[in-house]
């Protein structure tokens, strides 16, 4: 059986922002199988397209990524057990997220009900458009719910991930079905050519370290902006 350690989920729906297409899976997938298994909605918001991960590749053009992405995303909803949840597309540009921190706060703002679990990527992800994600969410989720969490990625490959607060750990159906879902983003896990550029994103043992059977969450952190500027950081 799958199970939660920590403090009682509280919340209506789920609301998963990923920087990436991917992002959804390696952060929460089995978190979304289990709050649908519930009968509660998931609702994924899809800050960019991923059209920029193969940027200097001359086998695949970013159109072609952006809708070879999307398909992938949702063959992997699918195996993940979740084919109902909404996706909630923003269009901002992958790479360049750090200059638009603003924009995607008010994108995640609208979508963003005062019951929501919302679960954003680690600051500690080490990845530009993962730390831009993650302080557009605190500037967003902060005045509308009372917690929201962080879920490492990429901060677990660099050793920078948040102690966690709550864990989930997935049972066999789960965790099968969250390697057969991030399986589903073959983009981003074999080479799309045969140059230099043309891939992977995700090395092997770089998805070892990421996709694990026990997921994990760490309380969100408060804007640095927000505080910085003296800005109320949290609900009231």
């Amino acid at each position: 059986m799958t199970r939660w350690s920590g403090p009682p989920l509280v919340g209506g729906r789920l609301v998963v922002v990923a920087p990436h297409p991917d992002d959804e899976i390696l952060c929460a997938g089995g978190l979304m199988r289990w709050t649908a298994g519930s009968g509660r909605d998931v609702v994924v918001v899809a800050v960019t397209d991923g059209e920029g991960s193969h940027a200097r590749s001359t086998a695949v053009a970013p159109d072609e990524l952006r809708s070879r992405r999307a398909a992938e995303r949702s063959a992997a909803l699918a195996r993940m057990g979740v084919p109902t949840a909404t996706v909630v597309r923003l269009g901002v540009p992958d790479r360049g997220c750090a200059e638009l921190v603003d924009r995607i706060a008010a994108g995640v703002a609208a979508v963003v009900r005062p019951d929501d679990l919302v679960v954003g990527p680690s600051s500690g992800d080490r990845h530009p458009d993962h730390v831009a994600v993650a302080e557009a969410v605190a500037i967003a989720a902060s005045p509308l719910v009372e917690d929201w969490w962080e879920a490492p990625t990429w901060a677990l490959v660099h050793g920078t991930a948040a102690t966690p607060a709550s864990t989930l750990a997935l049972d066999g159906s789960a965790w099968e079905a969250k390697q057969h879902a991030m399986a589903a983003y073959r983009s981003q896990l074999a080479p799309l050519g045969p140059g230099p550029d043309d891939g992977p994103v995700v090395h092997p043992h770089e998805l070892a370290l990421m996709l694990r059977p026990t997921e994990q969450f760490a309380p969100g952190q408060p804007s640095e902006r927000l505080v910085a500027s003296g800005e109320r950081s949290g609900p009231a």
